[in-house]
């Protein structure tokens, strides 16, 4: 470390000692970040929260009660996931130390879902979890998941693809009020583009452990809709490289657009996406997307951070949002089933209005009168 390196060391310990939420997120935001994995260890439990918590849910999660609890669905899936999980780093460890690591894995993740059942699993999610385990260690990774999982990726974890699909629209409305030309370019590609990027937090494409502790620095100081604008400033940044694939190769482009490269330079990154964020901030996108989107979406239960939410919040939040996506679906079922039968019943309902006025016409002895001018028409145009 130089000179600069560790006073910031000095000042990032302090903050850490005292506390001081406001000045870990400048920190945290400024180049390099939170310089090491012994000083995130003190500094992401702040971030997330958790030096706030003290209430049985809590407690209940970070001891063993949870083996006790009823398996979660999703646990078969789980396994297979953590089974190919670590591929990237750590680097350079022994078979035995590899299955330790999963085994902590799975341990989280389990206990989590088992802890919340209202949260559904999703693939990718054991790649956020294992960038926490692997900075935090598995005590604090235990009180760090829950979190990080209701308050910042809930609505990755419910029931539907629904409420995910609204953060897809989220950064093309970002990308269209940034760069209009090239939102027009790629709006063929199907938004979905940013789901492996956004709902992983960038681990599962990030492949570089150095890099996404660092990215994971301002992810985790920042709300959470702040990774949508980081995916639309990467996205913008390949403009040239977009503009040279044909708009109407849609398959091309989405595929294209969701493989991040592997050369982010993270500092240059952050800033930039902080830029756009400030220029076009949430409530002033286009298309009145922000407004659109579900009250208990965690883009806006989860803007102010460092104002503490406990679990129990966040769970009514999540099953609050639950409820409203099961009336949602209530609602579509019956239009579709009112859809399904309006030709038929519209068909019906003309016959029975040209009967009742063909009835009036012959009641009133309008027939004939009616009959000339329909003849004298069809001459007229037959001419």
């Amino acid at each position: 470390m130089d000179q600069s390196q560790k006073e910031k060391y000095r000042v990032i310990e302090e903050a850490c000692r005292l506390g001081d939420f406001d000045t870990l997120v400048k920190l945290a935001t400024s180049t390099g970040g939170l310089l090491t994995d012994e000083l995130r260890r003190q500094a992401w439990p702040i971030l997330l929260g958790c030096n706030n918590e003290s209430t049985g849910t809590e407690q209940q999660h970070s001891n063993q009660a949870w083996r006790e609890l009823p398996r979660h669905p999703d646990e078969d899936q789980v396994q297979l996931d953590v089974d190919r999980a670590f591929v990237y780093y750590p680097k350079d460890e022994s078979e035995q130390s590899l299955d330790r690591r999963k085994t902590e894995l799975s341990n989280v993740i389990v206990s989590t879902l088992r802890s919340h059942p209202m949260l559904s699993y999703f693939q990718s999610y054991h790649d956020v979890v294992q960038v926490l385990l692997l900075v935090l260690g598995e005590p604090y990774a235990r009180l760090a998941v829950p979190r990080i999982s209701l308050l910042r990726l809930r609505d990755y974890m419910l029931p539907t693809i629904s409420p995910a699909r609204r953060h897809f629209e989220v950064v093309s409305a970002i990308v269209k009020s940034a760069d209009p030309e090239l939102a027009d370019h790629i709006s063929e590609a199907e938004n979905s583009f940013a789901l492996s990027a956004t709902h992983s937090l960038f681990a599962h494409d990030i492949q570089d452990y150095g890099a996404i502790a660092r990215l994971y620095d301002f992810l985790l100081a920042h709300e959470p809709a702040m990774s949508l604008y980081l995916f639309a400033t990467v996205t913008i940044s390949r403009r040239s490289e977009l503009f040279e694939m044909p708009a109407d190769q849609s398959d091309i482009l989405t595929f294209m657009i969701s493989k991040l490269p592997q050369t982010l330079d993270i500092d240059v990154l952050v800033q930039d996406t902080l830029i756009l964020f400030r220029k076009h901030p949430p409530h002033s996108l286009r298309g009145f997307i922000w407004w659109r989107l579900s009250r208990y979406s965690v883009l806006k239960t989860s803007r102010s951070i460092g104002q503490h939410q406990s679990l129990e919040d966040a769970e009514r939040l999540a099953q609050n949002q639950i409820e409203q996506l099961r009336r949602e679906e209530q609602l579509q079922k019956r239009m579709r089933s009112l859809a399904k039968y309006r030709r038929p019943a519209l068909s019906l309902t003309t016959a029975l209005l040209i009967g009742a006025i063909s009835y009036w016409i012959r009641r009133n002895g309008q027939d004939r009168f009616i009959w000339t001018i329909i003849s004298s028409t069809t001459r007229l145009f037959s001419q």
